[in-house]
């Protein structure tokens, strides 16, 4: 067999080395062509599963209204008890919590709704059945970091510790379980930010507090609340004069992860904000984060930001106003870090998708609004007690501002 016919049936055999090097080169190709499909599919389906979310709450805000005639409060609840956070949830429960009835958790709202017995070996409950929500039950037992053994405050009449029912303040969730657990239909599958240990359930959906800045998300009557939700005050459809197509009743939060995103973090001791909100634009820097001179505002114990305790109706971690469009940074006007510092300043509705964030409308129905909405202008007096603005003014923000209004508006959200 001559060398020519040798090197012919030795090739035959097997590929040479640049032969498999094409080959792999051929397959990245394709794999490169294919996984921004793949990740593409991935997050229609998981934006797709939000606004599926977004529909149940909807739909269970509507039930409420039509058992009571009324929307939830923003933020309400028992109390005040000064000085034993225990003893009540301080009037700070989110609007959240007492729709959980028409969300088909009855368990879950069972356990909230009556005294939480604590003891060393937590019993279960018996009201509503189903392991996901009993206190000795699976998920319960898998999804905390500890079932509470702290003494609470009160003794029943079977002689156990427990909390009172509608249970302690939302930032007790360290002793009060509850808290911790949360429902699954307030996350967005797009936001990866896991709950930090013994600390609330986060939540990636917001409150519409109105186009206000001073006062907004305090406990007063205060002609700056102009969105569906306000602390300690309960709405009625009715009152939404624009009409319910037109007015935003919630939108998309991004929860903090511990950075310095301005899309998720607070930005604290801001001044001036209600007369020139477009301050709040002066705190990042160009690649979106917060410069290193801002002090951000985090929640009691530090762990959370946006979206940090789903149970807590505060504007700072549970609400938005429509100042500054979609995906844009967040300001408080105080450097105060007690839970009951003033509850005021520009907060914006955010989210992992691409473009902007779903909102709620209160209707029901849940739309996309993108970054580019406009916003009007942003160096325009919010309206407040003692504004030049006046308070029977169409919001000065433009589109944004007017779906965040109960106002006279007319203006539509396109689908």
């Amino acid at each position: 067999m001559s060398n020519r016919a040798k090197a012919m049936k030795n090739r035959k055999q097997g590929y040479t080395i640049f032969e498999l090097l094409i080959v792999v080169g051929i397959i990245a190709v394709l794999l490169a062509m294919l996984l921004p499909a793949v990740q593409a599919a991935r997050e229609a389906a998981r934006r797709m599963s939000c606004s599926n979310n977004f529909k149940q709450i909807g739909l269970a805000f509507h039930n409420y209204h039509s058992a009571y005639n009324q929307l939830p409060q923003g933020c309400g609840g028992t109390g005040p008890t000064p000085g034993n956070d225990d003893l009540s949830n301080q009037r700070r429960l989110s609007a959240l919590v007492p729709i959980i009835p028409f969300l088909e958790a009855s368990p879950m709202w069972e356990m909230i709704s009556n005294e939480y017995e604590t003891a060393d070996t937590p019993r279960p409950v018996t009201a509503g059945g189903g392991d996901f929500y009993e206190k000795g039950g699976s998920y319960f037992r898998d999804h905390l970091d500890e079932l509470s053994n702290a003494p609470g405050p009160l003794i029943n009449d079977k002689g156990r510790r427990c909390f009172p029912p509608m249970g302690p303040a939302p930032w007790r969730a360290s002793v009060y379980p509850v808290w911790q657990l949360g429902m699954m239909t307030y996350r967005c599958p797009s936001d990866y930010t896991e709950r930090p240990p013994k600390h609330a359930a986060l939540s990636s959906y917001a409150l519409c507090y109105g186009d206000g800045v001073q006062e907004v998300g305090e406990d007063v009557e205060s002609i700056s609340q102009r969105g569906v939700f306000a602390n300690g005050r309960a709405r009625a459809f009715r009152d939404i004069h624009d009409g319910l197509v037109n007015t935003l009743m919630m939108a998309e939060v991004l929860t903090d992860n511990g950075t310095r995103r301005a899309t998720s973090a607070i930005a604290a001791n801001i001044a001036g904000l209600r007369d020139d909100p477009s301050q709040c634009w002066a705190t990042i820097d160009s690649r979106g984060a917060y410069l290193p001179n801002i002090q951000l505002r985090r929640t009691p114990d530090g762990l959370a930001s946006r979206g940090g305790n789903w149970a807590d109706g505060a504007i700072l971690w549970s609400g938005f106003n429509t100042i500054l469009p979609p995906n844009s940074p967040n300001c408080e006007t105080s450097s105060n870090t007690a839970v009951n510092a003033r509850l005021e300043g520009v907060f914006s509705a955010s989210s992992s998708h691409q473009g902007g964030c779903h909102v709620l409308m209160a209707d029901g129905a849940v739309k996309f609004v993108t970054t580019s909405i406009d916003y009007g202008d942003l160096q325009t007096t919010s309206v407040y007690p003692g504004s030049p603005t006046s308070e029977t003014i169409d919001s000065p923000y433009g589109v944004w501002g007017a779906l965040g209004t109960i106002g006279r508006e007319s203006l539509e959200v396109e689908e």
